[in-house]
């Protein structure tokens, strides 16, 4: 996978960790838009739809960059819960973002790539 610094106009984010994982298409201007996304944690599947894969569907709630920190809320589709949270930190020694995913259930320490 090609990585590329946080200043990227669109492409995506790959988070994953021992329980769990997200893959976020996004594009980035001067502000965050997820286009779409899977997740699995905590032995669950989401998926923003079907061209994202199998999984019960989610939402973005909120999503927000600034500086080095990414982070994204995923909603049920009546935006009465959060399903799933990404928190991530773009550490400039490893030129990844560290974080957490999470449920209400659950956390799964991340490491995510841009491409």
């Amino acid at each position: 996978m090609a990585l590329a610094s946080p200043v990227v106009a669109s492409g995506g984010l790959f988070c994953e960790g021992d329980g769990g994982s997200i893959d976020i298409a996004m594009g980035r201007l001067v502000v965050l838009q997820v286009l779409g996304a899977s997740a699995e944690i905590d032995g669950k599947t989401y998926s923003t739809g079907p061209e994202r894969g199998e999984g019960t569907p989610f939402t973005v709630g909120q999503a927000f960059a600034e500086g080095d920190h990414v982070m994204v809320d995923f909603v049920d589709p009546n935006f009465e819960d959060i399903l799933v949270s990404l928190r991530a930190i773009w550490n400039k020694e490893t030129e990844t973002y560290a974080g957490v995913l999470s449920t209400p259930t659950a956390n799964v320490g991340v490491t995510c790539m841009e491409g």
